[in-house]
Parts: structure tokens; C-alpha cells; sequence
């Protein structure tokens, strides 16, 4: 049996031992807990970092213990110290705007609104409407970046850092509209980026994705294309990989992952483009039915200045100022995931815009005279260029290279060799920009056609024309009993070289004139006189008077 003072000896032991453990266990971590490995820098105390990063700067004393420090005062540059994550002040944190197109507005915790512009800060409780046409991208504290699109509305729930140990903590809902999300790797234990939206939650630690809500129905679509994030929707999670995506429905778990459409492949492109209705072609995905297309000024896309979706393998771009641009083309599937994009970068001269030629027009035949050249005037043009040439490409030595022209009409002085040409026409800004050409036209320099020559006929009672000529012109022949023409006998087109007519008993006038086969009407030959056939009934009956007078 235990005397009395061996019992009173075993009890303080044992609350010895018990209030040991207690403040063994109140400042040492299990290797599994939460932590934060800060790595000492020059200059450190551990009073100093306490008073920076911890909730209690008090635990100075904690942090010395589980990290076997000897001299708080001064310690090792390079010493990994080891911090319970608990232990650590997280702080809020603001979210910056720094690319925008279009319009936006950010309604405040206060429930006022205020116009989004580059720098705009964001705070948690804020919320993010985008407008028409528009995009913008915000960087975090831990410098990830979203970039939302038009129609899109997103609410800032939770924006927060741990000290400086770099971990941030941001939450987002996302109610509609479309988000990419450019995460950068998680720094710790920490670290947390989520996105909600009314069908699933995203939890990512370092990945590039897109998020899509249709606010009709509430569906949303997440497609990774770096890293992997877990996407949960109905208490069930998925796992997402690189090249894959999901799509979740209100109460219903995500689908299991589905393999992003590739990448399209552009039709060549110009180095400049020079036309301003030039397509963009791509060659059809196999399990497609539409595509995306987005144009921005820079290659990361963080503000997109155009998008627009469409089932055809070809789009016109937009009219934007002349520059370098950047385009990116992906497929969208039958679940209406996207898949992974092309990206191209362009470079567009298309102004000042070059006028419409008008005449000659396309493959007209010009004959006798100079060509008299016509366009319409470009409302950026304070002059114009004007080009000639035999070749098509205008490869060949130009013909004519008329800079400065001011009027919106050029005539040559005189006619050019028989032939085919081509022409085209450019504008010039008023500081001398040469624009694009327009469209090239083709016409004719042929001769005038001479008048026809004929040989006239005269029978009994009939009078046949026979004319010389090509086989493929058409003569024009008119007949009438005024040299004016003005009432006319006989008015057809035919391609015979050899045409009888009755001969009238009175004078008649006939002309002839060679038609080509595009229309054009030579000039006149010369008029002929027709004069009926000699009448000699009057001899006749002369003949029979003096025969009477005879045989009286």
C-alpha cells in the first residue's frame, strides 16, 4: 500500500505531466497540420516576424521552441522556420483591373455602382458586371489573373493573404458569363483559389481554365488546359486533367471528363493583309459544331476587343485601326465544351480603304478612243494612286503608276496599244499613307471596226448584198427612202454576208455597220443609193404607136 506522501508524490506527477503535453501539444504542429515554411532572411529576429505575420506576436516564444532556435536576436539566413498556418494573421487583400475594352461597372459592398477603368480596385463583397462588347482582366495578390467577357457578372466572396508568407485565399462566384483563369502555382499550404458558380465549385492550385455559366439554364462548363483542378457539383468531385473538360447541371454530379476538341489549323495567312473583307479560314474539326474566334491586341489575350461564334470554317474580321493583332480560333463540341485554341498572329494594312472602281468596267473592250478611268471617292483619301499593267498581279512594268491623283477620274491622253490590261487603284491619306489596292479590273484595247464593204447586185426585180467580214461580227443593215434614216424600210442585225432584197420602184437609201460580239457598234459605212430598175414599158409603147403609123 502506497503511503500517503508516495500518493501526493504520483498526483503531482501526473499534473505535471499532464499540463506538459498540454503546452507541448498547444505549440507544436503534427507534420500533417497546415503550415508555413518561411525561409529567414538577412537581418531577421523572431520578435520582429511574430509582430508582422502572427495573430498573437506573443508565440515568439512557441515558434523559438518547435523550431529549436538558440538566439532569437539573430538568426541563420537561409533557416527554414517552420509556422502553424493557424498561427498566421491573414489579412484582406484588393484585386486590381488591369486590362479593359469596352465597358464595365462594380457594385460595391455599399450597394453603390461605380465605372470600371484600369486600376480599378476590388474588394471583398464587390461584384463585376461586364457590358456588351467588352473585357477586362483583374490580378490578384498572388499575381493570378481572370479575364471576363461581356455579359459576365462575378462576385468577390473571400480575398485574403496569410502575413507575407505569399499564400492568398480567393473565392469567387461567377453568375453568369465566362471566365478564364490564369492561376499561378499554389505557394502553400495556404493557398486557395475557387471559383463557384450556381451548378459546381473549382478548386485550383495552378492551372490555366475556362469557366462557362449560361444564365438561361445555370449549366457550366469547365475545360483545363494546364494543370488540374477538382470541380464538385451534388457532393460528388471530379478530377480534372490538362485537355479535358466537364459540364455540371444544377443538382446533378459532374459528367466525367471529356477530351477537349484539338486545336484547329489555319488556311495560309498573308504576312500584312491588305484586304479589308479578308477571311480567316481554318480547316474543319471532326465532332464540331461551331467555333470560337476572339481578336486581341496582345498575345495574352487579357483583353479581347472581339469574339464571336460561329458553325461556318471561315469569319471576316472586324474594321479595326491598322496594327498587329493577335487571333485565336478553338471548337466547340455537341455538350458545348470548347476546345483547345490556335493562335495566329496578324498583321493588318488595310487603310486608308481604297476606292470602288467603277469604269472601265470588268473586261469592257475599248475602241478608237483613250480609256477615261472612274472610281468612287474614299471618304480617308485625300489623293489617289492609279496603276496599268499587261499582267494580272502587276508583276510586269507598269503601264501607268499615277500618283496624286486628286480628282476621283483619270483620262489617258491618248489610246493604248491593242490589247488586255489591268487596273487598279489605291487611296492616300492625307499624311501620305498609301492604302491597300482595290480589286483588279480587266479591259480591252481593241480597234474600231472599219465599215463593211459590200458588193451590190442588181437582178430582175431583186437586189442581193454581199458583204466581207469576220465570221463572228454581225451587221447592222438599214433601208430606208430618206437619207436622214429617220423612217426606216429595213432594220436588222444578221451574220449572213449575203442578203437579197426586193427592189423597190423608187430611190432608197441603204447603210451597213459592223456589231462585235460584245456589243459594240462600228461606225456607219457609207451611205448607198439604190435606184430602181429602169423602166422601158414606155419604148414599148412607143414601138406600137409608130408600128400603127406604119402599116396606116
Amino acid at each position: 500500500m502506497l503511503t500517503v506522501a508516495r500518493k501526493d508524490f504520483v498526483m503531482r506527477r501526473y499534473l505535471q505531466l499532464i499540463v506538459s503535453m498540454w503546452l507541448f501539444l498547444s505549440c507544436v504542429v503534427p507534420v500533417s497540420a497546415a503550415e508555413w515554411a518561411y525561409i529567414v532572411h538577412e537581418g531577421d529576429t523572431l520578435w520582429d516576424f511574430s509582430i508582422k505575420n502572427l495573430k498573437n506576436s506573443g508565440r515568439w516564444k512557441d515558434l523559438q521552441k518547435i523550431n529549436g532556435i538558440k538566439n532569437p536576436k539573430k538568426m541563420q539566413p537561409g533557416t527554414r522556420i517552420r509556422v502553424p498556418l493557424a498561427w498566421v494573421k491573414e489579412t484582406p487583400v484588393e484585386a486590381e483591373v488591369v486590362a479593359i475594352l469596352g465597358s464595365a461597372s462594380l457594385t460595391l459592398i455599399d450597394s453603390s455602382v461605380k465605372p470600371v477603368i484600369v486600376g480599378s480596385r476590388i474588394r471583398l463583397g464587390d461584384q463585376l458586371n461586364v457590358g456588351h462588347a467588352s473585357s477586362l482582366s483583374v490580378k490578384f495578390a498572388d499575381g493570378s489573373i481572370i479575364t471576363l467577357y461581356e455579359g459576365s457578372a462575378v462576385r468577390f466572396n473571400h480575398l485574403s493573404q496569410f502575413g507575407d508568407s505569399g499564400m492568398v485565399d480567393t473565392r469567387l462566384r461567377l453568375e453568369k458569363g465566362r471566365v478564364d483563369t490564369r492561376a499561378i502555382p499554389a505557394k502553400g499550404d495556404g493557398s486557395r483559389f475557387e471559383i463557384q458558380t450556381p451548378s459546381a465549385i473549382t478548386a485550383v492550385r495552378g492551372t490555366k481554365f475556362r469557366t462557362t455559366v449560361i444564365s438561361t439554364d445555370d449549366v457550366s462548363r469547365i475545360e483545363v488546359i494546364e494543370g488540374k483542378v477538382a470541380v464538385k457539383g451534388q457532393s460528388r468531385t471530379r478530377r480534372i486533367a490538362a485537355g479535358f473538360g466537364t459540364r455540371v447541371s444544377p443538382g446533378q454530379v459532374p459528367l466525367a471528363p471529356q477530351k477537349l476538341l484539338a486545336a484547329p489549323k489555319f488556311k495560309a495567312i498573308p504576312d500584312v493583309i491588305r484586304q479589308l473583307d479578308w477571311s480567316l479560314v481554318w480547316h474543319k474539326l471532326a465532332r464540331s459544331k461551331g467555333y470560337r474566334i476572339e481578336l486581341s491586341k496582345r498575345a495574352d489575350f487579357v483583353a479581347v476587343l472581339w469574339s464571336r461564334v460561329t458553325e461556318n470554317r471561315q469569319t471576316t474580321l472586324p474594321e479595326v485601326p491598322d496594327g498587329q493583332y493577335y487571333v485565336r480560333v478553338r471548337g466547340i463540341d455537341y455538350l458545348g465544351i470548347e476546345g483547345l485554341a490556335v493562335v495566329a498572329r496578324l498583321q493588318l494594312d488595310v487603310h486608308p480603304q481604297p476606292p470602288l472602281p467603277l469604269k472601265p468596267l470588268n473586261e469592257q473592250v475599248i475602241r478608237g478612243i483613250p480609256p477615261v478611268f472612274q472610281w468612287t471617292q474614299s471618304a480617308n483619301a485625300s489623293a489617289y494612286r492609279l496603276q496599268i499593267s499587261a499582267s494580272e498581279d502587276f508583276s510586269g512594268p507598269l503601264l501607268l503608276d499615277q500618283k496624286g491623283v486628286e480628282r476621283a477620274s483619270y483620262s489617258l491622253e491618248k489610246s493604248l496599244a491593242n490589247g488586255s490590261y489591268y487596273w487598279r487603284v489605291a487611296s492616300l491619306s492625307s499624311e501620305k499613307e498609301l492604302g491597300p489596292y482595290s480589286v483588279a479590273r480587266q479591259f480591252r484595247q481593241d480597234p474600231v471596226p472599219l465599215a463593211p464593204e459590200l458588193v451590190v447586185s442588181p437582178e430582175e426585180g431583186k437586189l442581193t448584198v454581199s458583204l466581207a467580214g469576220e465570221v463572228a461580227q454581225q451587221y447592222h443593215i438599214q433601208i430606208s427612202e430618206s437619207d436622214s434614216f429617220d423612217e426606216l424600210i429595213v432594220d436588222k442585225l444578221t451574220k449572213q454576208h449575203e442578203m437579197t432584197f426586193s427592189r423597190a420602184t423608187n430611190l432608197q437609201y441603204m447603210r451597213i455597220r459592223v456589231v462585235e460580239s460584245d456589243g459594240y457598234k462600228g461606225p456607219w459605212g457609207a451611205t448607198q443609193l439604190i435606184y430602181p430598175p429602169q423602166d422601158n414599158r414606155w419604148l414599148q409603147v412607143i414601138g406600137v404607136g409608130i408600128l400603127g403609123i406604119l402599116l396606116f
